[in-house]
């Protein structure tokens, strides 16, 4: 709500929760005779300390990995990256500090090395008629009590809640760990983890939802979703999983406080106490309109009359009373007011009431100027608004002066450091007043300029790019989505946001939901298509991914588009790749590798040659990985791909590793460390780390190898890389169990076999087994041991990893006896003189017992 005094209008939390809807809320809520009032004035926190910024750089890599804030996924269509930097089927020229991405490249791209400071709740100055229902909900949050407050539309639960939240007891309590999320816009729980994502400081990334689930219990804390009625009527099954899972494991450390407009709380929020808010009184419902209004019509007894004709709807008396600032009287108003309610009284629970919210905003409107109705309809199309100042990011400059007539009419909010139309404004305006057609082509101009920002990520302007374009995330893909159907020229630039949400891991499907429902050309169509396919794979969404990625391939092909084709036929293998299916792996990535060649695209082909290297070395065929790494890094330093020199380095020190040649893999693993930090590649250092682990972990400094694997662990959970962090605990678990902390040898690496299975790693997996085999041998429990072995062997004849199998075999020789004992220790001898093991015959015989 708001209040005004001075020159100055404030508006509370409680404006933006809602304008929500309709004043049958004024006559709906006009019979309720319930009683209480809370009057606030907000002034917004002051901004965080700004994170520093690091220059980032646009990279290729093979996995589809997460960075800082960053996902990488495959790049297929023509992208522009800025400043000369310019990706398409035929044209890679690199500008100064710039890096080349062809299409079917996969991308890494890291922002800041560190997170942003959480959002302060803001600070309430005062809350009025209101302190029994605060009371109750401060009493209940440091019991551990979570609380649902319902009411109507623009009744206070915001006010209430955020005076509950800046409570000196909750402050004592909390401390800074005190935090309110609107969920104005959020269409969806994962719109909801994206702007809580804002609110706590989570870099965005890949695991979002993990990563804020994680922040949350690491600490007691409040938590306060506001708006909640927006994702609960949208998406009412993942709305309340959302808050089961925020509640879950946190005990009564912590308490959430739910904002939800309704008579009562949705079903599901089972466990939370329950307030309803009702209208303001007489008295308290006079003061509003005065604070707001000016104390110039103190004691006009049209005050009274006015507010009586309300019912006490906070929010209505603030819009209301905000027009009255200017007149000197309130008798043209109130004739205003009640000639608009008359043509609406059909509508109206009671006849002799007003009826409708809109009614509000509609009087609003009549008395705006031609260029603040104009920004108004803009502003209607953007749910986050724009930065507090910054209006000419989405708004022509002449219309300026409308947005500060809006900002004084209270038609804008300012809400954690943006200006927005709050969301029953924003959507009554959006369905009556839409905007003319050259103020929206002009709207979609700018936001056509927002996306093409992202071309730039990775040049020597990312961090700015990514810093303007990420807060506008939700309002761009609302206006693509608005547009598209009136607007076919916009189809294009779908892929490029597209990747953006590969990128960020910000976002659901909608947008390509709405983009694949449109009528599009053939060769679009299949550029989103592709595009969304990728987004799948990094959502781990696989079946909708290879659904996607079969019916593009078709869709290219009949358009006869090589570069389509042999991008698909990648994404195929990557998926397979991903999966342990080796054998389609390979024949996937074998027919693509020609069709790279035809049309001269060294990245895809370069892509190709590595990953067929890391099914050979998957498979143990050394000499051929070698070979083909050794094919490729040539290829990658000719586009100037360091990721990808890194990343065959780094390939090349596993080979060294696994073949004991500690010393050269050292250096290896150390060339490929110093490029992943020249580039910013926060997961290639936690990889190369990891590595660097493994061979002081071979070389029994064991705490040393420790340190790496902490170091490595703390980066893999920054980018929320859970396959990174599993490999983490599993060696750990390794060191635990070499120590002979055999408890905490079993906690890591059940952990990790809970990481490995969520991410579907047979390798993981398999892994993980083996180290729970090696724990119950060393306990003597024979049995369970040998059950585990056994099973791990399965699993390393299914991904063909035969020299794990060789060391499986050892160990099943010395835990059987008779005809099982001689035929294990057989065939370890076979994948000895196979796969040239001369140097591990002594490790596998002392294993097998002999």
């Amino acid at each position: 709500m708001a209040v005004a005094g001075g020159g100055t209008v404030w508006f509370g939390l409680e404006v933006a929760d809602k304008l929500g809807s309709v004043i049958g809320a004024v006559c709906g809520v006009l019979g309720l005779g319930l009683s209480g009032y809370g009057l606030l004035r907000v002034r917004d926190a002051a901004p965080p300390v700004a994170a520093g910024a690091v220059s980032v750089t646009n990279s290729i890599t093979d996995t589809m990995t997460s960075q800082s804030i960053l996902q990488a996924g495959t790049i297929g269509g023509a992208v522009t990256a800025g400043d000369g930097n310019v990706v398409g089927d035929h044209n890679l020229v690199a500008g100064p500090g710039g890096i080349v991405a062809g299409p079917g490249a996969h991308v890494v791209l890291s922002l800041l090395n560190s997170p942003a400071e959480p959002l302060p709740p803001p600070a309430v100055d005062l809350c009025v008629g209101r302190d029994t229902q605060v009371a109750e909900i401060v009493t209940g949050w440091n019991a551990g009590q979570s609380v649902v407050l319902t009411g109507g539309p623009g009744i206070g639960k915001s006010t209430v809640l955020g005076r509950a939240v800046t409570d000196p007891a909750i402050v004592a309590s909390f401390g800074a760990r005190r935090f309110v999320v609107s969920c104005d816009g959020a269409e969806s729980a994962s719109a909801v983890v994206d702007k809580m994502a804002l609110v706590l400081g989570v870099a965005p990334g890949d695991h979002l939802r993990n990563r804020v689930l994680a922040f949350v219990r690491e600490a007691p804390c409040v938590l306060i979703l506001d708006n909640f009625e927006t994702p609960a009527d949208s998406d009412p099954g993942g709305a309340i999983e959302l808050v089961a899972q925020l509640r879950a494991g946190v005990a009564n450390q912590s308490a959430m406080g739910i904002g939800y407009r309704g008579g009562g709380a949705p079903a599901g929020l089972a466990g939370m106490a329950e307030a309803v808010l009702g209208p303001l009184p007489p008295a308290a419902a006079a003061e509003v309109f005065i604070e707001v209004a000016g104390d110039r019509h103190r004691g006009d007894p049209t005050v009274d009359q006015l507010v009586a004709d309300l019912d006490g709807v906070p929010l209505a008396i603030t819009l209301l009373a905000t027009l009255a600032r200017a007149e000197t009287g309130l008798g043209t108003l109130v004739s205003a007011w009640r000639t608009k309610c008359t043509d609406l009284l059909a509508h109206a629970a009671r006849p002799d009431r007003t009826s409708s919210l809109p009614v509000s905003i509609e009087l609003s409107w009549d008395r705006l100027s031609p260029d603040a109705r104009t920004a108004l309809s803009l502003a209607a199309l953007l749910p986050d608004g724009w930065p507090n100042d910054r209006s000419d990011l989405y708004l022509a400059d002449e219309l300026a002066a409308g947005v500060i007539e809006l900002g004084s009419r209270g038609l804008l909010y300012i809400d954690h450091l943006r200006q927005r139309c709050l969301a029953p404004i924003r959507r009554h305006v959006a369905a009556h007043h839409p905007p003319e057609p050259t103020a929206l082509r002009q709207l979609t101009g700018r936001v056509w300029a927002l996306i093409e920002l992202t071309g730039r990520v990775g040049g020597s302007d990312g961090a700015h790019a990514l810093k303007t374009v990420l807060p506008e995330f939700t309002n761009i893909t609302d206006v693509v989505q608005a547009a598209l159907p009136h607007d076919p020229d916009l189809a294009p630039i779908v892929p490029d946001l597209l990747m953006f949400q590969r990128f960020t891991g910000l976002g659901d499907d909608q947008l390509v939901r709405s983009a694949l429902a449109s009528d599009l050309e053939p060769r679009v169509r299949a550029d989103i298509a592709f595009n969304a396919g990728s987004l799948y794979v990094t959502r781990g969404k696989n079946s909708r991914a290879r659904e996607l990625f079969n019916q593009t391939l078709l869709l290219y092909r009949s358009l006869g588009s090589v570069l389509g084709e042999a991008n698909c036929l990648h994404g195929l293998g990557d998926l397979e790749f991903r999966e342990s299916n080796t054998t389609r792996a390979r024949e996937l990535f074998e027919r693509s590798l020609p069709l790279y060649g035809r049309v001269g695209d060294v990245l895809g082909e370069a892509n190709c040659l590595r990953r067929l290297g890391d099914l050979d070395f998957r498979e143990s065929n050394h000499i051929s990985a070698r070979n083909l790494f050794k094919r490729t890094l040539p290829l990658y330093r000719r586009v100037g791909d360091a990721l990808g020199e890194a990343d065959c380095l780094r390939d090349l020190g596993g080979l060294e590793f696994v073949e004991s040649n500690n010393i050269r893999a050292r250096e290896l693993f150390e060339d490929a460390l110093t490029l992943y930090r020249s580039i910013g590649s926060v997961l290639g250092e936690a990889n190369c780390l990891r590595r660097l682990g493994a061979v002081e972990f071979s070389e029994a400094n064991n705490v040393r190898a420790q340190e790496l694997f902490r170091n490595a662990l703390l980066l893999y959970r920054r980018v929320g890389d859970a396959l990174g962090e599993a490999s983490c605990l599993r060696r750990l678990g390794g060191l635990e169990l070499l120590e002979s902390r055999n408890d905490c040898a079993r906690d890591y690496f059940e952990q990790a076999l809970l990481l490995y299975n969520r991410v579907d790693s047979m390798l993981g997996e398999a892994n993980c087994l083996r180290g729970l085999g090696e724990l119950e041998f060393r306990e003597k429990n024979i049995v369970r041991a040998r059950d585990l072995f056994d099973r791990t062997l399965l699993l390393y004849r299914r991904i063909e990893d035969r020299q794990s199998q060789a060391v499986i075999h050892a160990w099943l020789a010395r835990l059987n006896t008779g005809t099982l004992q001689v035929e294990h220790r057989n065939k370890m001898n076979s994948l000895i003189q196979e796969l040239g093991l001369s140097k591990s015959v002594a490790t596998l015989n002392r294993i097998a017992g002999g």
